[in-house]
């Protein structure tokens, strides 16, 4: 309740500006954004900044339009929406950015986006709801993957939110294209659902809908406050960069860069190093402060690679929905007959497994530009798709099969 105020007395406060005031979209939730703008209200001569809370998708259509014109900033995890806006001349170059910072900025965007904080996934964990079901808490992506988590999972769509887009990828880079999806298919066998946004698989955890789920640690960090709730960060966490950048079309682009060189200030990182934020900065915290060991193991984990993030962009999207997001239902009653196979034979059976892992596409194909520019003419990118919801159909029927024959 105390966010929701702050975040409508800025609104009301802002909108009396009558001008001055810096308009800032952003993908974060409102809480998310709300410890940092009262800072920089405290600051002498602040403008006061409104906010747009929008997806990824929402915010490209929009400031694709003549409707940006009073839009000032940007604030992101998503280096694919700033790859799309730089691309089409949206936004403004800035320069002598920290070198903590720019190091963090995948090269493409380098002239024009700023990493102000970092971030790191992990898994959100309910204890409670883990305790009323005799469950012990998942410690990586490959424990999701087990049978007693059926209907115990809550997740987000890659194309619904850049953040579970990013953190998708990074088990991809990981584990490999093969390794990663059959880790991702097995898992969403044991989803309860697939949320909207990212941020709201937080929010369904902690109402105790599912006992855990991946997502960006500073949605979990705000919320345990809550004794229920626990936060384990992935062994091998990729680092997730906040980026922000001045729009082209800015009416106050003076203030738009004042409050960059703010946040990139010594005191504007010691509020982002405030547990209020859920982030860390991108300058090294000192040694004795309680999150330093944390900042330090992101920081040092390598980096994604943005180039082949972004070059498979709508292939991963793509394919979450159609092996995923678009057949759940009977996704998860391909496992539960799995499972019970499995169980009553007392043996695992890696043939049905393989059948229910595998993916139409192999990784050669998934890293090739030429083969991955099909993907951007809409109408041949559809009959991809449905050439691979037929290909799981066929899967699953085999593996459903098979399992009949074992009966």
């Amino acid at each position: 309740m105390i966010i929701l105020s702050l975040c409508f007395t800025l609104l009301s406060t802002a909108s009396q500006a009558q001008g001055k005031e810096l308009v800032m979209a952003t993908t974060f939730s409102p809480g998310a954004t709300a410890w940092i703008i009262q800072q920089w209200q405290t600051e002498p001569g602040s403008v006061m900044i409104r906010t747009l809370n929008r997806t990824s998708a929402s915010l490209e259509q929009l400031l694709d339009t003549a409707n940006a014109d009073n839009v000032d900033l940007i604030l992101t995890s998503s280096p694919m929406l700033l790859q799309h806006l730089q691309e089409h001349q949206k936004l403004a170059p800035f320069d002598n950015a920290l070198p903590e910072s720019q190091r963090l900025v995948p090269e493409s965007i380098r002239s024009t986006s700023v990493a102000v904080a970092i971030s790191g996934f992990g898994l959100l964990i309910n204890r409670s709801a883990l305790a009323a079901r005799h469950l012990p808490a998942p410690t990586d992506w490959g424990d999701l993957t087990h049978p007693r988590y059926q209907g115990a999972l809550l997740m987000s769509s890659p194309s619904r939110s850049d953040t579970n887009h990013l953190m998708v990828e990074s088990l991809l880079q990981q584990k490999g294209w093969e390794q990663g999806w059959a880790t991702l298919l097995a898992s969403a066998g044991n989803l309860v659902t697939i949320s909207s946004r990212s941020f709201g698989v937080a929010d369904k955890i902690k109402s105790g809908l599912g006992v855990a789920g991946p997502v960006i640690d500073n949605y979990a960090n705000l919320l345990l406050n809550d004794p229920h709730l626990a936060f384990n960060y992935f062994p091998h966490s990729a680092v997730s960069p906040t980026y922000v950048a001045v729009l082209n079309n800015s009416q106050h682009a003076g203030e738009a860069r004042r409050f960059i060189r703010y946040l990139l200030s010594p005191q504007g990182q010691r509020i982002l190093a405030d547990a209020n934020t859920g982030k860390y900065p991108v300058t090294r915290l000192p040694a004795n402060n309680p999150r330093a060991a944390q900042q330090a193991i992101l920081m040092d984990q390598p980096p994604l690679n943005y180039r082949l993030i972004l070059k498979r962009q709508q292939l991963v999207q793509r394919m979450f929905d159609t092996a995923i997001s678009f057949r759940l239902a009977q996704l998860k009653d391909a496992w539960r007959a799995l499972y019970s196979a499995e169980a009553r034979l007392k043996r695992p059976l890696p043939e049905i497994r393989a059948l229910l892992t595998s993916v139409p596409i192999d990784a050669s194909s998934s890293e090739d530009e030429a083969w991955l520019a099909q993907f951007e003419n809409k109408s041949v990118a559809e009959q991809q798709m449905m050439e691979w919801q037929l290909w799981f159909l066929k899967n699953q029927r085999q593996a459903i099969a098979k399992l009949e024959e074992l009966k």
